[in-house]
C-alpha cells in the first residue's frame, strides 16, 4: 500500500485531526498488523455543519469541494476490511461524487425545509480551519461508496417522516 497524503494530513491545524495523528502512528510502530480506514465527511454530518457554520439565519461556508460518504457505506467498507487480511497501510473512503461543501448544506437546507441561506465565502471555515479542494477530498484512489448525495437524502427525508 502507497502512503497517500489525504484530508486528516492536510488539517493538522485541528487538535482532532493531530490527535488522529498520532493515534496512527502508534498502529503503525506498534508492529501489529493493521488496517487503517479513513473516511471524508459523512452526509449524516451535513446539519451539524449548518448548525456550526450558523450566524443569524445565514451560513457561512466556504465552497471548497468535498466528497462525504453516507455511513451506511462506511459500515460496508468497514466490513469487508475488518474481514479481509491487514494491509499495514491505509485504504480511503469517499462518497461518489465532489460538490462545494456550501452547494451540499444549501441541498440539505433545501430538502429539510431549513429557511437558512447559504453564502459561499472563501474565507470561511470548517469547524474553524481554513480548506480548499484538497482539504476535504481524499487523496489518490479511495474506495468510492454506493450512495449518491441525493439517493441519501431522499431515504433520509423518508425517514424523518416515519
Amino acid at each position: 500500500m502507497l502512503p497517500c497524503q489525504s484530508s486528516a494530513d492536510r488539517l493538522l491545524a485541528s487538535g482532532y485531526f493531530r490527535a488522529k495523528m498520532a493515534q496512527e502512528n502508534l498502529i503503525k510502530a506498534s508492529g501489529i498488523p493493521y488496517t487503517i480506514v479513513r473516511a471524508t465527511q459523512f452526509f449524516e454530518f451535513m446539519g451539524g455543519i449548518a448548525e456550526f457554520s450558523t450566524v443569524g439565519q445565514t451560513v457561512h461556508l466556504p465552497p471548497a469541494l468535498a466528497q462525504p460518504i453516507a455511513a451506511d457505506d462506511v459500515a460496508s467498507a468497514l466490513a469487508e476490511v475488518t474481514l479481509g487480511a491487514p494491509v499495514n497501510g491505509m485504504i480511503e473512503i469517499a462518497g461518489p461524487e465532489r460538490a462545494g461543501l456550501d452547494e451540499l448544506v444549501r441541498r440539505f437546507l433545501g430538502a429539510t425545509k431549513d429557511p437558512r441561506e447559504v453564502i459561499a465565502d472563501v474565507d470561511a471555515r470548517y469547524y474553524g480551519l481554513l480548506v480548499n479542494d484538497q482539504s476535504l477530498t481524499p487523496g489518490a484512489s479511495p474506495r468510492i461508496g454506493a450512495t449518491f448525495f441525493q439517493d441519501w437524502l431522499n431515504h433520509y427525508l423518508t425517514q424523518k417522516k416515519s
